[in-house]
């Protein structure tokens, strides 16, 4: 597995083998090829910081051969706009090479930033359930000082 660290406007590498991984400061993205379907598989941060990696994972993801493209969120920690600005650029390619982009296993917070910009629609959103212990209504309350 080739693992490596891509500056923020780098063009991203080409992928000589069936997976590759980017990383970046709190993040690592990795690249399934297939034939069928390429897999983006995100963990970490999505931020200032890592949108580069992110950006030339994408880009490299859609550069592949297959029809669809699925971006993974499940491992995902934090999304900012600056992520979502690269998940648009990357559909908006998808678009014109005729492949279709979605993403799947958004955490509730992420899959709100989709709503909350329309976009969870043309992504095709998928949202991760919380887990129980994640659910609002079984964590305590916090305690309002008297």
């Amino acid at each position: 597995m080739k693992r490596e660290s891509v500056e923020a406007d780098a063009e991203p590498p080409p992928i000589g083998s069936r997976r590759h991984t980017w990383v970046a400061e709190r993040l690592a993205v990795t690249v399934h090829r297939g034939s069928a379907e390429t897999s983006v598989e995100v963990s970490g941060e999505v931020d200032l910081a890592s949108v580069g990696a992110f950006r030339s994972a994408l880009l490299a993801a859609v550069r592949t051969e297959a029809p669809t493209v699925v971006v993974d969120l499940a491992e995902v920690d934090f999304l900012d706009a600056l992520g979502l600005g690269a998940l648009v650029s990357a559909r908006k390619r998808a678009i014109m090479s005729g492949q279709r982009l979605v993403v799947i296993g958004a955490r509730p917070l992420a899959y709100r930033l989709f709503v909350l910009t329309d976009l969870a629609g043309p992504f095709d959103v998928r949202r991760r359930e919380a887990p129980p212990t994640e659910s609002p209504r079984l964590r305590p309350r916090p305690r309002l000082a008297p």
